[in-house]
């Protein structure tokens, strides 16, 4: 077996790259790099057990060439007897690098489905000090110096321990020819300048310039998933319980208590918060994040409709409420029904002084029962309207239901979703707070009114 092999296949068993009986889909460009690691592969597969294929993207943006490349492609997959999806696009005016990555991805992720199949990809170490002095330069954090990694999902980059020198090595030993992407040799691209400048600089200083820069990615993934872990136990530790029992509920975290952790956790725990608002990472959000906990209220925008928001020194992402076509209600009576806020409510008259043999339980459960006799005109759950109003139990004042759902930190997003239970402008009932002063059980009631939410509809 030729020395080049056996290092990727060690290199694919080091990750556990592929197992036995896998479809295999290696992305076929016709260059060099994507033509050594797909014929490793088509020698390698009786051995792995695996099914293997290849898929190749002409993407319209270089005319005759283009149709060169993929006749080249067909032709090495029909003498090797591999399977070959091709995918042909056409390209706007003035296509950009980035257009063209993101359709080629798209194609591979397509196929990837339709035949339930991982993407091998010829990613080098060459590619990968590209992408690190890349990030490097535009600026980045641990995560984006941690590089390519050598598996993401169902994408796998076997070749990723080479450098282009053990590629065209093993190439010229084997007697394989490939295409060379014109595209390449020019300095229109900003890694192209990379490629052509800064690695050949850095090698002429030091050697073993590209090997070193792959080594460093490899410690900074080890460090980026190390600061992932903690931040993730760092914002398990913040977590701050709902207000509300609501499906669309906001989950918030103590703001303080991720302040006070050390910088390096408390910056992943923000990216790790930032990502999960689907805006793309951008290191520039962190530092200003770091200035949002130090605040008791405040906020941050990611992208459209989207923010990161400390409401009472409690920090979470905000979207903005989708704006309801029609009002939502519904009357009150025995049963189910299911609320804006995504959860059922169960409405039950029960007997009251069967079912509430002392006064201490009584008074346990005072905000969640209700005389049912102290309820009068017509009262019908529905969602939030100007003018409501509450009493608080217990409190003996009546508030604005807007000041009442500020005071109780209620985010902004899902107010219009929380049911309420009202007579008028009065409020009788609110999700997650109980029943207004005022309708509490005494020794004179008979019937009384509870509602709890559901999980789902019994």
């Amino acid at each position: 077996m030729d020395e080049f092999e056996a290092q990727t296949l060690n290199y694919m068993r080091r990750y556990e790259m592929l197992q036995t009986g896998d479809t295999v889909i290696a992305a076929l460009s016709g260059g060099a790099d994507s033509v050594a690691l797909f014929r490793v592969l088509a020698a390698a597969a009786p051995r792995l057990g695996i099914c293997l294929r290849a898929a190749h993207v002409n993407h319209g943006m270089r005319g005759a060439q283009a149709d060169a490349d993929e006749a080249f492609v067909r032709d090495l997959c029909r003498k090797l007897e591999i399977a070959l999806d091709v995918e042909h696009l056409a390209a706007p005016q003035k296509a950009s690098e980035e257009w063209a990555r993101e359709k080629r991805y798209s194609f591979f992720e397509r196929i990837s489905a339709e035949h339930s199949a991982k993407i091998v990809t010829a990613h080098t170490a060459n590619d990968n000090a590209e992408t690190v002095l890349f990030r490097l330069a535009r600026g980045t954090a641990v995560r984006g110096a941690a590089g390519i990694p050598p598996v993401r999902g169902v994408f796998c980059r076997p070749i990723l321990w080479a450098e282009r020198k053990d590629v065209l090595a093993y190439l010229e030993r084997c007697g394989q020819n490939y295409v060379t992407d014109q595209t390449n040799e020019t300095d229109a691209y900003a890694r192209n300048r990379i490629r052509h400048g800064a690695l050949p600089s850095l090698a002429a200083a030091h050697e073993g310039a590209v090997r070193n820069i792959a080594h460093f990615a490899a410690e900074m993934a080890d460090v980026n998933a190390f600061l992932d872990s903690q931040a993730q136990s760092l914002l398990k530790q913040a977590e701050a319980k709902p207000k509300l029992p609501s499906a669309a509920a906001v989950q918030r975290y103590d703001a303080q208590m991720i302040a006070q952790a050390p910088c390096a956790v408390q910056k992943a725990a923000l990216r790790m918060l930032i990502a999960q608002a689907a805006v793309q990472q951008k290191t520039s959000l962190v530092p200003n994040a770091q200035k949002l906990l130090y605040q008791k209220n405040g906020v941050l925008p990611l992208g459209k409709g989207v923010c990161l928001a400390v409401r009472q020194g409690l920090l979470g992402i905000e979207r903005e409420a989708a704006k309801s076509a029609e009002p939502w209600e519904h009357p009150m009576k025995s049963g189910y029904f299911q609320a804006p806020d995504g959860l059922f409510y169960k409405v039950s008259l029960i007997n009251y002084e069967k079912n509430m043999n002392y006064a201490k339980d009584a008074r346990k459960h005072l905000n969640f029962y209700a005389d049912y006799a102290k309820m009068q005109g017509y009262p019908i759950f529905r969602t939030r309207k100007a003018k409501d109003r509450y009493r608080p139990m217990g409190r003996g004042i009546s508030k604005t239901l807007k000041d009442f759902f500020t005071e109780q930190k209620v985010p902004q997003q899902i107010r219009d979703k929380v049911p309420v239970l009202a007579a008028g402008h009065e409020i009788l009932w609110i999700a997650g707070f109980g029943f207004a002063q005022g309708y509490a059980p005494d020794d004179a009631t008979k019937i009384a009114v509870t509602i709890q939410p559901q999980q789902t509809e019994e």
